[in-house]
């Protein structure tokens, strides 16, 4: 409903739809626990879809925008096209070519049994996450800087009501986390997606209201309106930082104060007036989350420095993560694992090590990450495009006619890619749209645009007066990375075509989890599924229709392109199949001509497409 609302509001103003849903996504948490959901990761993409529906209808409407372009689009362009063809690497290296053809579902995609299902959805999750952050730049780049001036005060507002939730979550007025990991860690989400969300959140526009709250006094200035606001919403944020219990908020904080005093968009005097307002806060908001329990920052920041606590646990277990991320890296160093793919492959890296970590967890490092799931070609883009990105930060931070605000910004993106280096942070989609929004906002016209809009110089000329040459060496560069990275991943595709890979996990594919019936344990099947057998091994398979349909179901079996069974099970019949191996291991597929989803029968909530009941043995 609020998605509908979005493209709504968006067909109807542009401008005033992309600041309505920049005001809403810091709060996708707040939304969905008002709504009754404990789970709002999907929040946040699920509205910028529907902001992007009623954004682009206006524009095959009446054309208003304009595109202005930036020095970063093209990099960011490429970037998007590696991010969505690592996104189908993983799909296929976790359903595999050959399963995908034989419409076999269910595949064990790591040696703890996860299924392909779970993969797919982390993989599906990161891309929403990076790529649609890349979308609202694009989006923001087309709607004018009136309007991207106007959404960093939604932006500012929205992340200021996500930390005040935390801060009623620490006073008791709203209920504490729901999800078990961060209820055990003690930490405060408030708004947000998460607690490390909410941090970076802040994080991210602490600089900006500090500009807000000082830029009324540089001299030469326009006064910026709602000084007292900036205040208020300033000490939210650090309020935010202190309670979400996340260091590289702090850190990134830290480093926005430092890049504030290189930058010029206030005199010395208020430089230092800003560092002092910094700080103070800073330490209030330190003070304060001491006292907030075990998860606030200040206390995980003390922990940081006790030497009597291993020092895995002190520095959250990175150099086991980055050391894993590397050793896959090295298995894949063209086109890297494929997107989000770290997280259901880090069980097995870990066994392999004689490691064992109590969950999945992302490398802690975006540039780590990146090199382990897109390759060396993904890392080298991804690299230039942090480069790139910082340096139209840094170029706007030291405008002296920027606006304060965009100047902030551009503080702010480039502090974000510095602690990137510690945190796989955009992975999180508030944050990744937010770091995409301060992007957009800080990033100067590109070369092309500046050489048009200057006074008295014709289109295509330079100041100079003579023709700038157009950069097809760049344009080359672009193709040529974007085609060996298609070239890579699709040889790694075809790879996955080999049945072995697909039982390389597990001996069955298509069959749910196991569970306990009055006979003991079994499996409900789906309406495919297959068994890998091995030479010699005999598998003895019991199947039953004891679907509620009251129907008889017909089974057919083939291997190799040759039928090996056949049987039409009567409800409530059930029957025994003996399959031996050959001289080879092979695969024999099931296919059964019905099966029903309990749901749509109503007859419970279970959404599984379910097939017959089965148990199975295996003698050697």
């Amino acid at each position: 409903m609020v998605s509908v609302g979005l493209a709504l509001v968006a067909a109807l103003s542009p401008s005033r739809g992309i600041a309505l849903f920049v005001f809403l996504f810091p709060c996708a948490g707040l939304l969905a626990l008002l709504a009754g959901g404990r789970d709002p990761l999907a929040w946040p993409g699920v509205m910028l879809g529907g902001l992007a529906t009623g954004w682009f209808f206006r524009f095959l409407y009446d054309f208003e925008s304009a595109p202005q372009p930036s020095r970063s689009d093209r990099v960011l362009r490429t970037l998007l096209a590696v991010w969505a063809m690592a996104t189908v690497l993983a799909f296929a290296r976790a359903v595999t070519l050959w399963a995908l053809m034989r419409r076999l579902f269910g595949r064990a995609v790591n040696g703890e049994g996860l299924s392909d299902a779970i993969a797919l959805r982390e993989t599906l999750f990161s891309f929403a996450a990076l790529g649609g952050g890349v979308v609202l730049y694009f989006l923001l780049r087309r709607s004018g800087e009136a309007a991207r001036r106007s959404v960093l005060g939604a932006a500012l507002a929205g992340v200021a009501v996500s930390a005040a939730a935390a801060v009623l979550q620490w006073a008791g007025v709203l209920s504490p986390e729901a999800r078990p990991y961060w209820r055990l860690t003690g930490r405060l989400g408030g708004g947000s997606v998460d607690p490390n969300s909410l941090g970076l959140l802040c994080a991210l526009l602490f600089v900006v209201a500090l500009a807000r709250a000082l830029a009324s006094g540089a001299p030469g200035r326009v006064r910026v309106r709602g000084r007292a606001t900036a205040l208020a919403a300033l000490l939210l944020l650090g309020a935010g930082i202190g309670l979400s219990g996340s260091r590289s908020a702090v850190l990134m904080a830290g480093f926005e104060v430092v890049l504030l005093l290189g930058a010029r968009i206030f005199p010395a005097r208020l430089r230092l007036a800003a560092l002092g307002a910094a700080v103070l806060v800073a330490a209030v908001a330190f003070a304060a989350s001491r006292s907030a329990g075990h998860g606030s920052a200040g206390f995980r920041i003390t922990e940081t420095f006790d030497p009597s606590l291993p020092l895995e646990y002190r520095a959250s277990a990175r150099p086991v993560l980055w050391r894993a991320a590397i050793h896959l890296f090295l298995r894949n160093p063209i086109v890297g694992a494929g997107m989000g793919a770290f997280d259901w492959r880090l069980p097995d890296l870990l066994a392999e090590e004689g490691r064992v970590l109590g969950v999945r967890d992302n490398p802690g490092s975006g540039y780590v990450q990146a090199l382990a799931e897109t390759g060396a070609i993904g890392f080298a883009v991804t690299l230039a495009a942090a480069i790139s990105l910082a340096i139209q930060g840094w170029r706007r931070a030291r405008d002296e006619a920027a606006d304060p605000s965009d100047a902030a910004g551009g503080i702010a993106v480039v502090a974000f890619l510095a602690v990137l280096v510690v945190g796989s942070h955009w992975l999180a989609p508030d944050v990744a749209l937010l770091f995409f929004l301060l992007a957009a906002s800080s990033a100067g016209p590109s070369m092309r645009e500046s050489v048009v809009a200057a006074p008295g110089v014709r289109e295509g000329v330079s100041l100079d007066g003579t023709t700038p040459r157009r950069p097809n060496r760049r344009l080359w560069i672009v193709a040529a990375l974007c085609a060996a990275y298609a070239a890579g991943a699709g040889i790694a595709i075809l790879e996955t075509a080999d049945p072995e890979e697909t039982f390389r996990y597990a001996s069955a594919i298509g069959f749910h989890d196991r569970e306990m019936g009055p006979g003991g344990p079994f499996r409900w099947t789906r309406r495919r599924f297959a068994l890998w057998i091995q030479p010699g091994e005999t598998v003895r398979l019991g199947l039953a229709n004891f679907g509620p349909v009251g129907r008889p179901v017909a089974i057919e079996a083939r291997s190799g392109g040759t039928g090996v069974f056949r049987r039409t099970l009567l409800p409530g019949e059930a029957t025994a199949v003996r399959l031996s191996g050959g001289r080879v291991a092979a695969p024999v597929v099931f296919v059964l001509d019905r099966s029903f989803v309990p749901q749509r029968l109503g007859v419970s909530a279970d959404r599984r497409e379910l097939g017959l009941l089965s148990t199975s043995s295996r003698e050697h």
